[in-house]
């Protein structure tokens, strides 16, 4: 945390120093992103088709506010959503599919390109905090129960692009339309397909990471202030 505040100063320090020649942009957005998710682990990876991966959906909504010094900015943003992590499996010769889904409130700050007709790119790091997670099991039986003490806050990369096209030229209002990629690089631990803790060392006497990961399409509106 630290670290990125550290970052986050500097850049803005550089940006200031380039915004007393460059026109300065402050600019407002509300944004909702639909992803494909997936929590990947090795140790699930390796059980073959005892525990297998599926896709994931997660929803995401949020807002944001960028500085642009010329057509270099920084932004933040406050978002909440869904990310889940889906399994299917076969275990004594019968079929089965589970989910992890984490709540979390996200906050990126990202270093921001932009361009002179309105297309954009942006990469930076991202602070995850899950609020709560819950596992689900579907086979010949049903179950589901609370893991959230399994789970821990962790950190990823983001890196999006996309266009922010005028709507309206009198009236500064924008609609974003984009791409947006993440992947974790610290471990959010957790569990497997079947509900075992991955901490477990009777189960999985090498640890292996669990990394997030998503990428989905963001649609939201922009507001430029001056």
């Amino acid at each position: 945390m630290k670290k990125i505040v550290l970052i986050g100063a500097l850049v803005i320090g550089a940006l200031s120093a380039q915004g007393q020649t460059l026109g300065f942009l402050l600019e407002g957005q509300a944004k909702a992103m639909q992803s494909a998710t997936m929590l990947l682990n090795k140790n699930i990876s390796d059980k073959e088709a005892e525990q297998d991966y599926a896709l994931g959906m997660g929803t995401t909504f949020g807002a944001g506010l960028n500085a642009y010094f010329g057509n270099v900015g920084l932004g933040i943003e406050i978002n909440g959503g869904k990310h889940n992590g889906n399994y299917a499996g076969t275990i004594f010769g019968q079929s089965y599919t589970s989910e992890v889904t984490l709540k979390q409130l996200q906050i990126p700050i990202l270093l921001k390109l932009k361009g002179e007709n309105g297309g954009y790119f942006e990469i930076g790091p991202q602070i995850n905090i899950i609020s709560s997670a819950r596992y689900t099991y579907n086979g010949l039986i049903s179950d589901a129960k609370d893991v959230k003490a399994n789970y821990v806050n962790y950190t990823s990369v983001v890196m999006g692009f996309g266009a922010n096209i005028r709507l309206v030229k009198s009236i500064p209002l924008g609609l974003l339309i984009g791409m947006r990629l993440q992947y974790g690089f610290k471990d959010c631990q957790g569990v497997d397909a079947l509900g075992n803790s991955l901490s477990n060392t009777l189960y999985y006497p090498t640890h292996a990471n669990t990394m997030a990961v998503a990428a989905g399409l963001q649609l939201g509106l922009t507001y430029k202030f001056n």
